[in-house]
């Protein structure tokens, strides 16, 4: 079984708004971050259930999705002190199953590439993680957050991960293996204001 769960319940602080919007709620073009995500991840046919991980960090994400797409989604909250507390939460919650984790503030994923990652992962793995070069994350005007090195380059997390949930151990950390994806689908992962505009410029 392979269930997705969109991460959304972090505290969005690095957005630096004067007027408080909870970041998933963000509108590119003519939908929230968080629309584009679920919609994504409902057209690709991939999933048996997709799960929305909330937090008191984001009460009006957790009422939208119940309002807007309450057959399409569950609404699971975690405490939202930190997104590895809050994602180990979940995928305890969730065993077992295999878990595709996606950040709510990728707007320009679409079903094709989620067909895609799917495809080229093998699934007997306990967690594959897609990463995209750091230059080319930069290249496309997005600040790289987390980066990891791989043989003598950098790549920067995409926000998107497969994990078996059935191989969580709280004494053992899971062995991450790497799939590396250069396209602005998964590269633009908005954190800021300035990267919200380069959404809404590449959308």
């Amino acid at each position: 079984m392979i269930v997705a769960a969109i991460m959304c319940g972090g505290k969005g602080s690095r957005m630096g708004q004067s007027s408080y919007i909870e970041k998933p709620l963000l509108r590119v073009k003519d939908k929230t971050m968080i629309e584009y995500v679920l919609h994504a991840l409902v057209a690709s046919k991939k999933f048996e259930r997709i799960v929305g991980v909330s937090s008191s960090n984001t009460p009006k994400t957790s009422t939208f999705l119940g309002e807007c797409s309450p057959t399409l989604i569950d609404v699971i909250e975690t405490e939202g002190t930190s997104y590895s507390k809050d994602l180990s939460a979940v995928l305890r919650s969730l065993k077992p199953a295999m878990v595709f984790v996606v950040s709510s503030d990728l707007p320009l994923l679409n079903a094709k590439i989620v067909q895609n990652i799917i495809f080229s992962c093998l699934l007997e793995l306990p967690c594959i993680s897609i990463v995209s070069e750091k230059q080319y994350v930069q290249s496309i005007g997005i600040k790289p957050s987390l980066v990891v090195t791989i043989g003598a380059k950098e790549y920067c997390h995409s926000g998107i991960s497969i994990i078996d949930s059935s191989k969580i151990n709280k004494d053992r950390k899971l062995e991450e293996y790497y799939i590396i994806m250069n396209e602005k689908e998964i590269a633009v992962n908005v954190n800021t204001r300035q990267e919200l505009e380069v959404a809404r410029s590449l959308l």
